[in-house]
């Protein structure tokens, strides 16, 4: 567990996403779910070794699976916070749709595969609908829409701490994942995550980090904006320049996932960047 500034921390896992980590006098509240049991028995255990209470409550960012797969793995009492689209959205999770995330990463431990399968997702109990401020134990955080990735993104903030909680809204030293996309929202939460003027972010993806992440993604989204530009997906892939591609995809590394799977993932982002999915 890493810690961010005063009462925030950060567990960084990979593969899975990382988890925002917010320590109140009533219990600590996280930002998405570690994957198995045992990570979230790390952070319990990291928590109370620093004087903080342990998990209480869990936030969605959203409904991927990386993000929600854990949300049973702090017992029956913790209460899940997400907003509206969130809750609806977590149905959607089926053991095939499950297990085609599973095979994109290459796992240590088979037994994190068997308990992954066989995980149960809870939607949240409080649902809310675009904006939402806890007062919690004295700490104020802000859930607000930060769309782009999906729809329905949400960002966390602690404004006394001045850390952001991207969720997917921003990744570092990872590829981003844009097939639900668009990205002229995105842009736009770019522009609001400025204006918060946080100290430090925690993306859904990568090391804790500063603006230069926000302005990284925003260029490499760009170059994609432009290849868009000028080509049609009807006339196939080979008509996008090999060169083009193989800079976007030196843009961050490939943390071991196959180099075919991951240009495949580039060249369906640029057709996104024509084809706003929302």
């Amino acid at each position: 567990m890493e810690h961010v500034r005063d009462n925030v921390y950060a567990e960084l896992i990979s593969p899975g996403c990382n988890v925002g980590i917010i320590a109140t006098k009533k219990g600590t509240l996280i930002a998405d779910t570690p994957l198995v049991s045992r990570q979230a028995g790390e952070i319990n255990e990291a928590l109370v070794a620093v004087g903080h209470e342990p998990v209480r409550f869990i936030s969605i960012t959203h409904h991927h699976p990386d993000h929600v797969l854990g949300t049973t793995l702090f017992g029956e009492d913790v209460l899940i916070i997400g907003n509206r689209a969130s809750y609806e959205n977590m149905g959607e999770h089926d053991p095939g749709s499950l297990e085609a995330w599973i095979n994109t990463w290459t796992w240590e431990n088979p037994d994190d595969v068997t308990e992954m399968l066989a995980a149960r997702v809870l939607p949240p109990e409080v649902v809310f609908e675009e904006e939402l401020t806890l007062y919690l134990g004295g700490v104020e955080i802000w859930f607000f829409p930060l769309p782009g990735h999906l729809a329905e993104h949400t960002g966390i903030f602690v404004p006394e701490a001045g850390v952001l909680i991207t969720g997917d809204a921003l990744f570092k030293d990872h590829h981003p994942y844009m097939g639900q996309g668009n990205f002229q929202v995105w842009f736009k939460s770019f522009a609001k995550m400025r204006d918060l003027k946080a100290e430090r972010f925690i993306p859904g993806h990568g090391p804790v980090c500063g603006y230069e992440a926000i302005e990284k993604q925003q260029r490499y989204m760009e170059k994609m904006m432009e290849i868009r530009a000028n080509w049609n997906p009807a006339e196939g892939e080979p008509t996008i320049p090999s060169s083009a591609i193989d800079e976007l995809l030196d843009f961050y590394p490939l943390h071991g996932r196959p180099v075919a799977m991951m240009r495949a993932r580039v060249i369906e982002s640029i057709r996104i960047a024509g084809d706003p999915q929302f």
